[in-house]
């Protein structure tokens, strides 16, 4: 459902929640939090909040799908067999969403280097991102030299983030090789 909202709406609701007079800073404070209202916008902590927000979404997608994927039989396998549910879940359930986990952690790290638009609303001064500071780069300050090797950094970036990914699916792969034989 949140991917049939725009991403400036969406920033812009989370805006309105998180800010002083927000909806979570009223309800802390009519809990008599100490310390309440905190500051959640325009810091690290709103882009985290904001930036995850928009990334869920693809996340939890990915994984669904791995984990719909796995073949219930196994588990009841093991369950049959006496393991208990944590046993099931590190044994046999983990190792086969690993891939998984690893394809949608690579997604939202390739997405989350490129994102523009809750960073440059919901982050303050401090809090620059690279797709922000390349914008700023060439609206405001005319340095298209500076921006295209900025933009060159994010795709060595993103060229090392599925170097890792393939590395390590790599050495999965050799491990259970090993394991099998």
């Amino acid at each position: 459902m949140p991917h049939f909202i725009s991403a400036l709406v969406r920033t812009y609701g989370w805006i309105i929640l998180l800010g002083d007079k927000g909806l979570v800073n009223e309800t802390l404070a009519a809990m008599s939090v100490p310390g309440a209202p905190f500051q959640l916008l325009y810091n690290e902590l709103g882009v985290v909040i904001g930036t995850t927000s928009m990334m869920l979404p693809y996340t939890v997608l990915l994984l669904y799908g791995v984990m719909r994927g796995v073949d219930r039989r196994l588990l009841a396998a093991a369950a049959g067999m006496g393991a208990g549910r944590v046993t099931i879940f590190r044994r046999i359930s983990l190792p086969l969403v690993t891939p998984g986990l690893a394809s949608a952690g690579l997604l939202s790290f390739i997405l989350s280097l490129g994102y523009y638009i809750t960073p440059a609303l919901m982050g303050g001064p401090k809090q620059t991102m690279i797709a922000t500071l390349i914008n700023q780069q060439v609206t405001k300050e005319n340095q298209w030299n500076g921006a295209a090797a900025q933009g060159v950094i994010l795709l060595l970036l993103t060229l090392a983030g599925l170097l890792l990914v393939k590395v390590v699916s790599s050495l999965g792969a050799s491990r259970k090789k090993r394991s099998a034989s």
